[in-house]
């Protein structure tokens, strides 16, 4: 049983919930893909941005009547950052995301996302990210290696038994391949062994399930695990073949319209159901989502399970460390209100998931 130092908020509970053999539903957001190959950002926001100064440059150079943008704000790999930045500004995520579908129309975008996730990270880069991953292991986590908390996720769902299914709103399939590689890892059982755990240092034996509608749901037993892309999934070029029939994706105001309206749809009904009977941890998730919001809002006061939210210390441009965890404060206590046992961490995100990673060894 290792020993917790700096101790985040309100871990121990956390920690006692795991213990307990309670059953847990993840719920992980791209805030999982932190530390990307070579910086990679593949969080939403740089997803829609680069998807929007795709879309600029098709209206500013196209015939339709759109006033020109003055080409000095044109360079030759897209628009200028100045630029960029008024637009930012000026257009709210939401307002930019239909516009990107009503420019590029209802499909025409999965192809430039695909290209957004999947040519900055290939199957070799997670492959690579997985050995590092357990190198790390071995030397106790002296630093964060290349997606360290998928790494981290990944490594949890193998070594708890008590975790049934994860809840994602994110479209790739990095969760996917970290689970395949990781429990695929010579050097990664070795480790295990290595701790002298018995049985619970072995694995799961589990296989990963890309979930996009009532079907392919099955059961939430111990050999599986169900990957529940409630937003839609888009699949590498040439491994996994993307689900038919309800695999719709989300991404403008008018989607999640009308994904919030149908009550009825497995998206709907599966969240609330888990958010209701699981202990529940929010992992690399924005609650300020009104999506996510809705969703606590009605299972508030319902649900039989404990809900935590992952949150921890970020630096932000021109503000004091000070400032940053009085305003972190602030947000913590507007979750708490909202139902969420909040487990903060001042030490930084790096720090959170690595304790993450290391809550399989309790007894």
């Amino acid at each position: 049983m290792f020993i917790m130092e700096n101790k985040p908020l309100n871990f121990e509970l956390l920690r006692n919930d795991f213990a307990t053999g309670r059953s847990v539903v993840l719920f992980v957001g791209t805030g999982i893909n932190f530390g990307g190959p070579e910086n990679c950002d593949f969080s939403w926001d740089a997803l829609i941005n680069h998807l929007f100064q795709y879309v600029s440059i098709q209206l500013f150079h196209s015939d339709r009547n759109v006033p020109k943008v003055p080409s000095a704000l044109l360079g030759e790999k897209g628009i200028d950052l100045s630029f960029q930045r008024v637009v930012d500004k000026m257009f709210p995520r939401d307002v930019k995301t239909t516009i990107i579908k009503q420019t590029l129309g209802n499909s025409s975008y999965l192809s430039l996302v695909q290209d957004f996730l999947y040519a900055q990270c290939t199957k070799q880069t997670i492959e690579k990210a997985c050995e590092e991953y357990v190198n790390q292991l071995k030397d106790k986590f002296t630093e964060c290696t290349i997606f360290h908390t998928l790494f981290c996720i990944a490594d949890l769902i193998l070594r708890n038994k008590n975790i049934r299914a994860v809840v994602t709103q994110n479209y790739d399939q990095f969760l996917f391949d970290a689970i395949v590689c990781l429990k695929n890892s010579k050097s990664y059982r070795t480790y295990l062994n290595s701790l002298n755990l018995g049985m619970d240092g072995i694995p799961r034996d589990i296989t990963p399930h890309i979930v996009c509608d009532w079907d392919r749901q099955g059961n939430l037993n111990y050999g599986d695990i169900n990957i529940y892309h409630v937003h839609g999934f888009i699949p590498r070029y040439d491994e996994i073949q993307a689900p038919k029939g309800s695999n719709h994706i989300v991404l403008s105001m008018d989607e999640f319209y009308e994904d919030s309206r149908n009550v009825y749809s497995w998206q709907i009904a599966s969240q609330l159901h888990f958010l209701s009977q699981y202990t529940c941890v929010f992992c690399g998730l924005s609650l300020e989502d009104y999506t996510n919001q809705r969703l606590l809002h009605y299972a508030k006061g319902k649900n039989r399970g404990n809900l935590y939210y992952l949150s921890a210390l970020s630096k932000s441009k021109n503000v004091s460390e000070a400032e940053q965890v009085a305003m972190d404060k602030i947000k913590n206590m507007f979750h708490t209100n909202n139902g969420l046992t909040v487990v903060y961490d001042e030490l930084g995100f790096g720090h959170l998931y690595k304790m993450m990673g290391e809550l399989q060894y309790e007894k």
